[in-house]
């Protein structure tokens, strides 16, 4: 079986529904989701593939994907997580962007081409049709910057409004956005920015954009406003950028002075999935910097489950 078949929906800028972002795309649930028998098509091709994986037989594009697990009886295939992935636009061009080396040249705040399709029509058409676990659902925001989005607020105000569990929005933070102020005040939403560094000009370097100041701005404004309790803070360590201990105690020395309680490491996506790449040393370094001074603050430390396992190894495999 395959729980993300079952409970996850994808939408992706490919016009297409799919049940997962896994490295194993799975099969399209919906391949044109533009058309008004879009939801019915949803429903056959999901039972279908379900029937499928009962039967023991694994679709093509999900062989030897880590997520499948042995057949276990389940009653619910009510929606349970969506990712929301249809759009690109963004006002940042960090070097490390799975979107592909922006530069300021290359920045997409506005794309000119048409919408795909209608997300929000696709959303309140699972809600009625009772394919929504409302108390349990969890969204999570990961295409461009959610401030270009122009419906974001459309969307967000349907997930409140018709029942949600937490939304979860990754975002530059370079703009200030009173929906994500109203998330955080009740305790539906969760913050994330990667900061990436202590300084203006480290950022700059890294973001391709002068924000700093602007971000870090605007994250004293959520915590007056909303509290600290769900802002994370991630710093991605970037080769050759902000690898280094004086980067790194500006960092944290500004997280305690702002009152972050969050902090979340990780390593370019670059080294670690792109290629083999051995850890250095002074990684091993920043890490326990960062867990210390977090131990001594009162702050939570984390690290993504993949990162965990490239530093305990000791290298990553292309």
């Amino acid at each position: 079986m395959c729980p993300l078949l079952n409970n996850h929906l994808h939408f992706t800028s490919r016009d297409t529904l799919e049940p997962c972002c896994s490295a194993n795309i799975g099969p399209a649930l919906v391949s044109n989701l533009s058309t008004k028998d879009s939801i019915k098509e949803f429903i056959k091709a999901k039972k279908h593939y379900i029937e499928m994986f009962k039967s023991g037989k694994i679709p093509d594009k999900c062989q030897n994907c880590v997520h499948i697990t042995e057949y276990k009886k389940q009653t619910d295939f009510r929606i349970n997580k969506i990712t929301l992935n249809h759009y690109t636009q963004c006002n940042c061009a960090c070097i490390y962007c799975t979107q592909g080396n922006r530069t300021f040249e290359k920045i997409i705040e506005d794309e000119n081409k048409p919408v795909l399709y209608d997300v929000l029509k696709f959303i309140n058409e699972l809600y009625d049709n009772n394919l929504i676990d409302t108390q349990n659902l969890y969204i999570d925001f990961q295409g461009g910057n959610i401030s270009c989005l122009k419906n974001h607020e459309d969307i967000i105000h349907t997930f409140l409004t018709r029942g949600v569990g937490t939304i979860y929005i990754p975002t530059n933070n370079i703009v200030y956005m009173p929906i994500i102020e109203r998330l955080l005040a009740a305790k539906k939403g969760e913050l994330c920015t990667a900061l990436d560094s202590g300084c203006r000009e480290t950022y700059l370097k890294i973001k391709q954009v002068d924000k700093f100041d602007k971000s870090v701005e605007n994250l004293k404004k959520y915590i007056v406003k909303a509290g600290n309790d769900s802002i994370i803070i991630k710093y991605i360590i970037v080769n050759g950028y902000n690898d280094n201990m004086e980067e790194i105690k500006k960092f944290m020395n500004l997280m305690v002075e702002i009152g972050i309680k969050i902090i979340v490491l990780d390593i370019d996506y670059r080294d670690i999935i792109d290629k083999a790449f051995t850890i250095p040393k002074h990684y091993y370094e920043i890490s326990d910097y960062v867990k210390k001074t977090c131990h001594e603050n009162n702050m939570d430390f984390g690290m993504p489950p993949y990162t965990t396992s490239v530093m305990e190894r000791g290298y990553s495999i292309k």
